[in-house]
């Protein structure tokens, strides 16, 4: 089954009957989809209607409507997973036969944040006296069925709106500076398409996102899913500092997409600290060094390896952590070059721990390095304290608005 979309005028492409077709996944489902059992042996095809209903936020119902003139199957089943990965979450499909047709359907609870603009594929087993017969799969994707939504691509990226026809303009130029920036600094780029959802209404964005995100969030970016979640209104932050939020986000994926598969656990201090420093080459969206400056004057440092895999969950502490993660970030450049973080990286894909990606790449430790990097601030006295809370993680990172 393939989406309906009707093309208009430049390309764009108004969905229709989305709320039949759409499907949402949450983050946390996705990586425990791509990680089960390989799937069963091909069993034959099984001509089908295949369609998926969206209770936003709450649940998905798959269904299958199919012609079927033999005795009735003992067991009806849905499969569904990541595109282009092996499948292996599955759900029984309670059916009926009536009229030589099966019917048959499967509502699925999601847990985890649930991110607009997700892609899953999905089909139906039928078992009966003779083997399994098969549907072939289907391509759905979760969004917010109510807008109008409009798509337009740029090299490998795919960027969908729905309001503000001058964001599609802006977003391109976010886009091309923002892969360029990334190329010049750290030899930086996309390897896979990549998908850029922008909503005009930051608090309708969060909702969508599910139940738990922050009202400070901005963007979320999953390199898993090859995908960024942007607010982005033309009335407000959004459009005078689109392109370098486009830029930050777009970090995070193609750090991935460097280090590659499976994750390879790359501390939030390094993937931030990247991003802001590729962001600020495009547009400064915070006074980072300010930030730190005052957090210094109050003796309220985080510790840098209370950054490697968590930043706090307050705006005020997430902020600190992107400046210090910003600040360390341009000291190992300042002192080793763009260079040292391509090294970094490079160990990172090897498998390498984080100390010894830092001892391989600089030849230190994170500890030495933070006494070193809190030397050139001349802060002798600064003692960093620990974060609590989680934001970020290898799979998905969250931005915030610029004034939390």
């Amino acid at each position: 089954m393939t989406l309906g979309l009707r093309f208009g005028p430049a390309g764009r492409r108004p969905w229709r009957r989305l709320a039949q077709i759409v499907v949402g996944l949450g983050v946390a489902a996705l990586v425990w989809l791509a990680s089960g059992p390989a799937p069963v042996a091909a069993a034959p095809s099984l001509p089908a209607d295949l369609t998926a209903d969206v209770e936003i936020r709450s649940a998905i119902t798959f269904h299958l409507d199919a012609p079927w003139t033999g005795p009735p199957p003992s067991r009806v089943s849905v499969l569904f997973g990541l595109p282009q990965g092996i499948v292996t979450r599955r759900g029984r499909a309670p059916f009926e036969l009536a009229d030589g047709r099966l019917t048959a359907s499967h509502r699925w609870r999601p847990r985890g944040t649930l991110l607009p603009g997700a892609d899953i594929e999905y089909r139906f087993e039928v078992r009966h006296a003779d083997g399994a017969t098969r549907t072939a799969t289907s391509s759905v994707t979760y969004i917010d069925g109510e807008l109008p939504w409009q798509t337009q691509s740029e090299g490998l990226v795919d960027f969908w709106w729905y309001a503000g026809d001058d964001l599609a303009a802006d977003a391109v130029d976010g886009i091309r500076r923002g892969l360029d920036a990334l190329e010049d600094e750290f030899g930086l780029e996309l390897r896979r398409r990549t998908r850029l959802v922008f909503y005009a209404d930051g608090d309708r964005m969060r909702a969508d996102m599910g139940r738990g995100t922050r009202p400070w969030v901005g963007g979320v970016a999953s390199a898993r899913l090859d995908l960024i979640v942007l607010y982005a209104s033309r009335f407000d932050w959004g459009r005078t500092t689109l392109p370098s939020t486009i830029a930050h986000e777009l970090t995070h994926i193609a750090i991935e997409h460097a280090v590659g598969e499976p994750p390879r656990n790359i501390p939030s201090w390094l993937h931030e600290g990247v991003a802001t420093v590729v962001e600020s080459s495009v547009a400064e969206r915070f006074s980072y060094d300010a930030i730190v400056d005052a957090a210094f004057a109050a003796d309220r440092l985080i510790s840098l390896r209370g950054l490697t895999g968590s930043f706090p969950v307050h705006s005020s502490g997430a902020l600190l952590a992107y400046a210090q993660s910003n600040s360390f970030v341009k000291f190992i450049i300042d002192r080793w070059g763009e260079s040292a973080i391509t090294r970094i990286l490079d160990a990172y894909r090897e498998g390498a721990s984080q100390d010894r990606a830092l001892r391989q790449a600089v030849g230190l430790s994170l500890n030495a390095l933070e006494a070193e990097w809190l030397a050139t601030l001349d802060q002798s006295d600064a003692v960093p304290t620990a974060s609590a809370g989680v934001l970020s993680t290898a799979s998905a990172f969250a931005l915030p608005l610029p004034h939390p």
